[in-house]
């Protein structure tokens, strides 16, 4: 269902304006914009760079990815229902995880990153002899956390970071209920080394405006195209999933900038980015 939706949404955009992300003109004025390089293409020794900054070759450990499904066995009225029409359900738990570490350096000064990105679904898998009904699946709960530390090599302040994006849902929560609603998630993103915390937050596109010039929401539910980086209740960075890139702002220190590209780089090189769009395809 969700590939479909993605189709769908890649047809819708071709007839509008290109899709960018949501870059606030007080901002962009007072920040540069740096093009990164390396996130598409070869993925072995991967290699990003952007502006003054370039990482090591991207090392990856094992992804893993498991599976189990198992028949449920309920004496709920929905549940004998379901048997007299001949659908049998079952649970199905799936998990992926996967880490990956590289460093990071801009001049004298340099940073390492160890990033881990586990997710874990539960599945209510509907099955039935008729070939039209098939076999149908539906997310009853799902948990994505990808965590990263970042240790800061040759800045003054040397205290470690740690990064946290968080993505939680369960169905008995969900208050959508229109096909193209966003679904009711718990988000949380952050990074802090305990004094300092930098608040991150998803920037999502909900309208596009068409070739006529004409506002029009976005088919599929709204597209997650980036992320906003705020420092002290101020946008100090914003990164860019769609067109890769990354902006910061002019008046950081050269200390800040390479936390904050140990930051952008790590989640950029993350597997699942629109969680609610990913979760059905391996990491």
């Amino acid at each position: 269902m969700t590939q479909k939706l993605s189709f769908i949404a890649l047809l819708f955009l071709v007839s509008c304006t290109a899709v960018k992300v949501s870059v606030p003109a007080g901002f962009s004025s007072q920040a540069t914009k740096m093009k990164v390089k390396g996130l598409n293409g070869w993925m072995i020794n991967q290699q990003l760079s952007f502006g003054e900054y370039a990482t090591s070759a991207v090392k990856r450990g094992w992804d893993f990815n498991g599976s189990l499904q198992y028949t449920r066995f309920s004496l709920k009225p929905q549940a004998m229902l379901l048997r007299v029409l001949n659908i049998d359900t079952d649970d199905r738990n799936l998990k992926q995880r996967n880490k990956f570490q590289y460093s990071i350096q801009a001049g004298n000064l340099e940073a390492e990153v160890f990033a881990t990105e586990k997710f874990s679904e539960k599945q209510l898998v509907y099955k039935s002899n008729n070939p039209f009904i098939g076999q149908l699946s539906a997310t009853s709960r799902y948990e994505y956390a990808f965590t990263a530390a970042i240790l800061p090599l040759t800045a003054k302040e040397s205290d470690p970071w740690s990064l946290v994006l968080m993505n939680k849902y369960d169905a008995k929560k969900d208050t959508a209920r229109r096909i193209f609603d966003r679904p009711y998630v718990e988000e949380e993103g952050y990074a802090t080394n305990g004094k300092e915390n930098i608040a991150i937050r998803p920037l999502r596109l909900e309208k596009l405006t068409t070739k006529s010039g004409k506002q029009t929401k976005l088919v599929g539910g709204p597209m997650l195209t980036g992320y906003e980086l705020r420092w002290d209740d101020g946008v100090v960075a914003i990164i860019d999933i769609l067109d890769n890139s990354i902006w910061f702002a002019n008046n950081l220190d050269a200390g800040d900038k390479i936390i904050l590209s140990s930051i952008a780089s790590a989640i950029l090189l993350k597997r699942m980015q629109d969680v609610e769009k990913d979760k059905d395809n391996n990491f």
